[in-house]
């Protein structure tokens, strides 16, 4: 990320568009109190009676009262795998109970794939692999909310899990029915497979939405989507929380990786800063389940649990609570860290500084302190200063350290900390009790959607999501002019293969036009295919146009497509390495 952009981003973050600092400030808390205001004081507590009577009897109200805060729980993938078996899960339980864990706050135990039979019953329904779970998942169920907890399952959107178990495609409602019976809580609803279900990944994902709100139960649902920019569609409101990352390793380069997915550029374009504007209560970005326990250093183990804490993400332990050390117990339960995680106002923690090695976060909490992570991830041991004025601060403010749960004073203007060694930080709690600070101002919705019914240049606005090369805005990849068959174009992209891009039409749209061809530079075995696609990265179903394998030698071709009623539009060029031109880019209004 450029060091000169995100310096002025951070110096710049109480510019805020259209209101005052205080205004934003009283704009956060009317927001947090009607958030707060879906919430049943003892819905938290809802364990194994489905919450019908609550809400005035609404399942819609009652589905969107969840997740006000991100959840917590564990999940059995990152450690188990497929290997879960009853025994297993229900010592799990108890040591989620004997750890501190529950009291800690981590509530869902989630079961992940592997749990099923190879076929469903004569009714069609979903049973346990009855070697493994030989008292069904009922049974389980019940044993999990004796222990005060709540009970998480997983399922797969396609015809199969990744595991190649049953899936719940053409099977909705009687799955959704089957989770309510069993009394779940919680569905992480993966993607395998799904990109040949014949619907956009947000209709399919709504469908799930509409068969959990006929069950009368109130399930949170995890979309696991992978590949699918979910804070970019239409309706944001399908499910409570969305992975912006593939899997997660138990290595802590794999963690900065699926960390930046939502905090830095790596899926959006960099003048968003991260996704941290598209997250709140009852929606949140999920850079997938915690390692820590299983990475190689108890110094990474923390760092990761403070990344994933100040980043809103959801906590979902997945090392094996049976046997952990007393070290990473005191991690994953340290109230004063998980206190910034769950803060009510529901801000995800953005950068404010980024120069490779070293970076700091931001997030605005909501007694008026906010809270801040200074990270060296370079070789070399560094000093890292944040300055009040790149926080929303001046003057001089209290500075706490979570970790050590420990009041360092009061400083003037900014707070240094000093030889930090690689992949360690620093946790800090900074300011006053009091009216709540304003956060950075997002990117405003005309700078990366088509907003009225007239002639849009594409690359006059931002990118919502992307995949592979980063695209050159207006020049060859090279950083060159764009020349098509001797036409030089002012306004389109440079790519080199394999990159996709994602523009949101809003609907707002009815034709797109371009001129494509590969570049002059590119050499004669070079091969590549130009795509437009509706919603979904891949599948044969959201293709819009193909222009079959292109070489430099190869005529441009024009296109000219319907894109009536498309909110999510996405470019690509998918080969190996060659570089291919968008020129003269637009959408119309007919």
């Amino acid at each position: 990320m450029d060091l000169l952009r995100i310096a002025l981003l951070g110096m710049g973050l109480l510019a805020l568009s259209s209101c005052t600092a205080g205004q934003q400030a009283e704009l956060d808390i009317s927001r947090q109190k009607d958030s707060l205001s879906k919430t049943k004081e003892d819905f938290s507590e809802q364990n194994s009676v489905p919450a019908v009577d609550k809400e005035d009897d609404d399942p819609e109200a009652a589905y969107n009262s969840l997740a006000m805060t991100p959840p917590m729980g564990w999940n059995s993938w990152n450690i188990f795998r497929g290997n879960i078996d009853e025994k297993k899960i229900k010592q799990i339980a108890d040591a989620m109970v004997s750890s501190g864990m529950k009291h800690a706050g981590y509530t869902y135990l989630v079961l992940d794939d592997g749990w099923m039979a190879d076929k469903r019953d004569d009714e069609g329904k979903l049973v346990a692999d009855p070697e493994k779970f030989p008292s069904g998942m009922k049974s389980l169920g019940d044993y999990i909310h004796s222990r005060g907890l709540k009970f998480g399952i997983y399922q797969d959107r396609g015809h199969s899990t990744c595991m190649k178990l049953p899936g719940s495609f053409q099977h909705e409602q009687v799955d959704m029915n089957t989770f309510a019976e069993w009394g779940v809580d919680y569905i992480k609803l993966d993607s395998c497979y799904a990109e040949i279900n014949g619907r956009s990944s947000s209709k399919d994902f709504s469908v799930y939405k509409e068969c959990i709100l006929k069950t009368g139960r109130p399930m949170m649902l995890s979309m696991a989507n992978y590949t699918d920019p979910s804070w970019a569609w239409e309706d944001q409101e399908i499910g409570h929380l969305w992975r912006t990352s593939f899997d997660i390793r138990a290595s802590i380069g794999s963690v900065y990786h699926c960390a930046d997915t939502s905090a830095g550029d790596v899926v959006i374009h960099p003048a968003f800063n991260g996704l941290w504007q598209f997250a709140g209560p009852g929606r949140w970005n999920d850079p997938d389940m915690l390692q820590v326990g299983n990475l190689k250093a108890d110094i990474e183990n923390k760092t990761h649990f403070a990344l994933w804490c100040i980043l809103a993400a959801p906590l979902m332990a997945g090392n094996d609570l049976r046997n952990m050390s007393e070290t990473v117990r005191t991690i994953l339960t340290s109230e004063e860290v998980i206190n910034i995680n769950q803060d009510p106002r529901g801000i995800q923690g953005y950068k404010v500084l980024d120069d490779g090695d070293h970076e700091i976060y931001n997030k605005p909490l909501s007694d008026g302190t906010t809270a801040v992570l200074l990270l060296n991830k370079g070789q070399a041991g560094a000093d890292i200063t944040v300055k009040w004025e790149n926080i929303g601060l001046k003057g001089r403010h209290e500075v706490r350290d979570l970790w050590k749960r420990k009041d360092l004073g009061v400083f003037h203007d900014s707070y240094t900390a000093h030889n930090l060694g690689q992949h360690e930080h620093v946790l800090l709690k900074i300011g006053s009790i009091g009216t709540p600070i304003p956060a950075a101002a997002p990117v405003p919705l005309e700078k990366y959607a088509v907003m009225y019914k007239k002639s849009t240049c594409l690359s006059n606005l931002y990118y919502i999501w992307r995949y592979g090369n980063v695209p050159v805005y207006n020049k060859t990849f090279e950083g060159k002019p764009i020349v098509i068959d001797g036409t030089t174009y002012d306004k389109g992209f440079g790519f080199k293969a394999t990159s996709k891009i994602m523009f949101k039409l809003d609907c707002n749209a009815d034709r797109f036009k371009a001129v494509i061809g590969l570049d002059t530079s590119c050499g004669g075995d070079e091969v590549a295919v130009f795509r437009l696609r509706n919603e979904d990265p891949i599948g044969p179903d959201s293709i819009l146009y193909d222009s079959g394998e292109m070489t430099k030698d190869t005529p441009s071709k024009v296109i000219d497509i319907d894109v009536k009623n498309i909110d999510c539009l996405i470019l690509s060029l998918e080969g190996k390495k060659a570089l291919g031109n968008w020129g003269g880019i637009h959408v119309v209004a007919d």
